[in-house]
């Protein structure tokens, strides 16, 4: 099952900030097995050379219809496949870049996540949908064969209004209709059964990660048994595998608070086809946190 075992971009935090280049850590990794990548959005990310690149392209997006900017993220992966060069377009050296990360990138499977308070009532629903277009179409740049964009809600933290909630995951699954996509929530703050009813009626994938379902006493916000007896693997798209115990979240999965062995029995026994994603704590060496967390894996 840990075959295909990818990561959560954010376990590289301190390396970036120490100086690595994302590009140079995603092609490490991809050689070392790890082929499914979530890039998680953050300051880290911002500050690396693929987040300059990844907010020019922001800039630019504006000068395109959505058609156009769709045929042009997919002659990026064209003309890599190819060996040709890049359409023409206004901004032929900003995309000749990105073209360049793309053949980094072959033989991977990019997805894209961000932090967005999806269970809250926005301030402004039309600056909210252009905060999800351009999501999307990042999401879309990174992988058109199989663009994901998945949210996290780490701000709401009242009482949920499930209709706000559901209204808001029809809003973003009914934008951009033309570019094909996975669209999918984690659960956060929010128990997981919660998260995955506002899901399936939002009409969006869940990315489970049973981590978050304990605190830091080791109790939880739900039994995980409450969400395996409910949850149909057809609405899960994504697994997050990291521990936790009473010193918080750790390095490398290993014992703790979560059960993986009954995580795997569960994903065994619905015949689960989604990916399993490491979201290790950062650290200056997370390609070594990440093979010991896999070879524990394959010991379960």
């Amino acid at each position: 099952m840990f075959e295909k075992l990818g990561i959560v971009t954010n376990i590289w935090a301190k390396e970036i900030e120490n100086g690595a280049l994302f590009a140079d850590l995603m092609v490490e990794f991809g050689a070392n097995g790890f082929r499914d990548m979530e890039v998680r959005e953050g300051d880290y990310l911002r500050n690396s050379e693929f987040g300059q690149l990844i907010q020019n392209i922001e800039t630019v997006m504006l000068d395109y219809s959505d058609v156009d900017f769709k045929a042009i993220c997919d002659e990026v992966w064209n003309s890599t496949a190819t060996n040709n060069e890049i359409i023409e377009t206004k901004h032929a050296k900003l995309f000749k870049e990105a073209t360049n990360f793309v053949r980094k990138a072959s033989g991977l499977t990019l997805s894209y996540a961000m932090s967005h308070p999806w269970l809250s009532v926005p301030n402004d629903i039309e600056d909210d949908n252009q905060k999800m277009i351009m999501a999307k179409k990042l999401a879309y740049l990174l992988c058109p064969q199989r663009a994901r964009l998945r949210l996290v809600d780490l701000d709401t933290e009242d009482e949920i209004d499930e209709n706000t909630a559901v209204a808001n995951l029809k809003r973003y699954t009914s934008l951009l209709p033309e570019y094909p996509m996975i669209f999918a929530v984690e659960n956060a703050r929010q128990s997981a059964p919660l998260t995955l009813k506002l899901a399936v009626a939002g009409g969006a994938k869940l990315t489970y990660d049973e981590t978050n379902t304990y605190l830091a006493d080791g109790t939880t916000l739900n039994p995980p048994e409450v969400f395996w007896n409910s949850v149909k693997m057809d609405d899960l798209t994504s697994v997050h595998f990291k521990q936790k115990t009473d010193e918080g979240v750790l390095s490398e999965v290993e014992d703790g608070y979560v059960d993986f062995k009954a995580i795997v029995q569960h994903l065994k026994s619905g015949n689960y086809t989604g990916d399993l994603l490491l979201e290790n704590a950062p650290t200056t060496h997370s390609l070594v946190d990440a093979l010991n967390s896999r070879e524990y894996l394959h010991g379960l």
